[in-house]
């Protein structure tokens, strides 16, 4: 598939600056990029635990934000249990972590992920990847085809393989993030705008 056409299908798909750690494995002569159902078998099962545990959090929060405010105690210990399981999680997928095979994002979403890499990797070159967001609970297993960008050791990763609800969780990731980023840039400016003494 050509470059151009590749960037067009990712387009539609909103991306934020944000470092993740990233492992890349280039995939072997002779192996492809699998189907659906093969994808869905070969997921390991800590990314398909913490894609279920998100996708229960995401029910309980829309739950709770029907609750009335009477119920803040209830909602701050549900809270503090989806905490905890994320802690256990996170401690579980970082035994998926290969530091051998570890690079870093430089920005991320729906689309694909662009990242930093010391090694030369051929444009058009397929790969199975692991994404992890640990922060907030989100760990992706796909499978990418990377291609070079203009700066040197920049490389795009398009998703070519990837379940719906992992894509789902990306999307809500960069929406979250850029919430967060765009709440501490107001902070910013409210502390350089704030009140001057005479």
């Amino acid at each position: 598939m050509a470059q151009q056409e590749q960037q067009i299908m990712a387009d539609p798909y909103f991306s934020i600056d944000y470092r993740a750690q990233v492992n890349l494995i280039p995939l072997a002569d002779g192996e492809t990029v699998p189907d659906a159902d093969t994808l869905e078998a070969q997921i390991p099962a800590p990314f398909k635990l913490i894609s279920e545990v998100t996708r229960i959090d995401t029910n309980n929060a829309r739950l709770l934000r029907n609750l009335d405010e009477h119920a803040a105690e209830l909602v701050e210990i549900i809270n503090l249990q989806s905490r905890k399981i994320d802690l256990v999680l996170s401690y579980v997928l970082a035994g998926e972590d290969d530091p051998t095979e570890r690079h870093h994002t430089l920005s991320l979403g729906g689309g694909g992920f662009t990242f930093l890499s010391r090694q030369p990797l051929a444009d058009g070159c397929a790969i199975r990847f692991k994404l992890f967001l640990p922060e907030l609970s989100v760990a992706v297993y796909g499978y990418g085809e990377v291609q070079a960008e203009s700066e040197p050791e920049h490389y795009r990763c398009h998703f070519t393989a990837l379940r719906e609800q992992d894509r789902d969780a990306l999307i809500r990731a960069s929406l979250q993030l850029q919430a967060k980023q765009l709440k501490a840039r107001a902070e910013r400016r409210a502390q350089q705008d704030g009140p001057t003494t005479s």
